[in-house]
């Protein structure tokens, strides 16, 4: 008697190892202190914890893999309060002087400048974009594989006319975090430029931005 009693028990135990075991949700690209499985309540989502550098779980729910539109860098700035530093961009070189055609004049300088809007160099950004989040105002860029070194160069970029504050994600180097100005709406152009001359000029539709789902339940914190 005591043998039939053990064995569903014993059969009922392995069925729950193996429900826990085969719910984990392995990431297209892994995220430092970020944990998956299928959600329990519905047949798609994805129900996960993210641990912050100080210690705090949150617990998320996401409608497909996270990994695929966002880095541990907007993981933190979204969720533990923690935003890169961006770098501003310098101010735009004045307008050199133009030497007047008598040599007896003294020079003058140019009252205006014109924007360049045919490319001169090798391209910076691909034209793809990773992750658009209309919420906190933010979209990545991806960087062309061969990028020239930014350091000590003017960069400017401007969405549908408007200034953007750039800078290169500190997470992964590949992508270029950008700020997406006020009243600003897809699809618009973006222009890129180094040093005066114009590197990027193209178009993006606006296609999978999205506002970051936000937590649906309070953080724990353990000690």
């Amino acid at each position: 008697m005591r043998a039939k009693i053990i064995l569903p028990l014993f059969l009922s135990a392995l069925l729950l190892t193996m429900c826990t075991s085969f719910g984990e949700k392995e990431l297209a690209h892994p995220i430092e202190g970020l944990s998956c499985r299928a959600s329990a309540s519905t047949s798609q989502g994805l129900e996960c914890n993210y641990i912050c550098s100080d210690g705090t779980i949150r617990s998320l729910e996401f409608a497909s893999d996270p990994s695929l539109s966002a880095t541990k860098g907007d993981l933190d700035r979204q969720y533990c309060g923690i935003a890169p530093q961006p770098t501003p961009t310098q101010p735009s070189a004045s307008a050199s002087p133009t030497p007047s055609a008598s040599p007896t004049q003294p020079e003058q300088a140019s009252p205006t400048a014109t924007l360049v809007t045919v490319a001169t160099q090798d391209p910076l950004l691909t034209g793809t974009v990773s992750m658009c989040d209309l919420g906190g105002k933010l979209i990545n860029f991806r960087v062309v594989d061969s990028a020239p070194d930014l350091a000590g160069k003017t960069l400017e970029v401007q969405i549908a006319g408007q200034e953007s504050i750039c800078y290169v994600n500190p997470t992964n180097s590949a992508l270029m975090t950008c700020t997406i100005p006020a009243e600003v709406s897809f699809p618009a152009s973006v222009v890129v430029s180094l040093d005066g001359a114009v590197v990027n000029d193209f178009i993006y539709s606006g296609l999978g931005c999205t506002v970051l789902t936000t937590p649906t339940a309070k953080p724990r914190s353990y000690p």
